[in-house]
């Protein structure tokens, strides 16, 4: 799953946009997508359980520890060009997977949007 949202997300900022380091791009969006997604979770688990909710540091640091992840684990290692080169599909379908990838970003974007206003509610200051 991540390797072909990581492909995806390359040809996005190597065909669209054009980017001179679609490589680097893929990996910082990959993770913050990733990093999005593992906020959102913990900060609704913890609002639910604990009635308490993820300081602005804290989830900054959650970004800078997925980006960093993902820059060692794709980026230095040359896995990134391994993935490139290997163009994984989501069952094998061009058209699924460029949607998949989409709704991915759109859906975990969506949690800057909405995820605060709901940890809110859960804790009553909304």
């Amino acid at each position: 799953m991540i390797s072909t949202l990581y492909y995806y997300y390359y040809l996005f900022y190597k065909k669209i946009l054009r980017d001179n380091e679609p490589h680097m791009l893929a990996t910082l969006v990959l993770g913050f997508s990733f990093s999005l997604l593992l906020i959102c979770i913990v900060d609704i688990t913890i609002a639910h359980l604990f009635k308490l909710k993820l300081g602005h540091y804290t989830m900054l640091g959650i970004n800078l520890f997925m980006i960093a992840v993902f820059y060692l684990t794709l980026h230095r290692t040359g896995k990134a060009k391994y993935i490139v080169n290997e163009e994984p599909r989501f069952f094998n379908s061009h058209a699924l997977s460029i949607l998949i990838t989409f709704l991915f970003f759109a859906i975990t974007t969506s949690f800057l949007f909405w995820g605060s206003g709901y940890v809110g509610n859960v804790l009553g200051t909304r």
